[in-house]
């Protein structure tokens, strides 16, 4: 799945509705956790950190089941191999670089 894919998602299912929290089903709750997972997932990848055997995991093994947070994987590691990273795009004040990863699809809006 996408940054566009997530993003659309999250749209359609908005957490917030003027600034106030929405009383959210167990469904979108858990629609929300898989795509904090996801992102999360997605920030390793670009990092070139190992998501399974890090401590990012454990909170969503918590939330969603650890078969589920590997599927999580598995689909998203899949997806990102048509993802470009973009290395060094910016730093921080402590002089700590940046990536940033660019996927298929937004290349084909540009």
């Amino acid at each position: 799945m996408t940054e566009i894919e997530i993003k659309k998602l999250r749209k359609e299912n908005s957490r917030f509705e003027n600034g106030i929290p929405c009383k959210l089903t167990k469904e979108q709750e858990q629609l929300h956790r898989e795509l904090d997972c996801r992102e999360m997932i997605n920030s390793c990848l670009c990092y070139s950190t190992d998501f399974i055997n890090s401590h990012y995991k454990d909170d969503y093994i918590k939330d969603l089941g650890e078969q589920r947070v590997i599927e999580l994987y598995n689909e998203q590691k899949k997806d990102f191999e048509k993802a470009i990273v973009i290395h060094d795009v910016g730093q921080d004040g402590e002089g700590n670089s940046y990536n940033s990863i660019q996927w298929e699809d937004e290349l084909e809006i540009s």
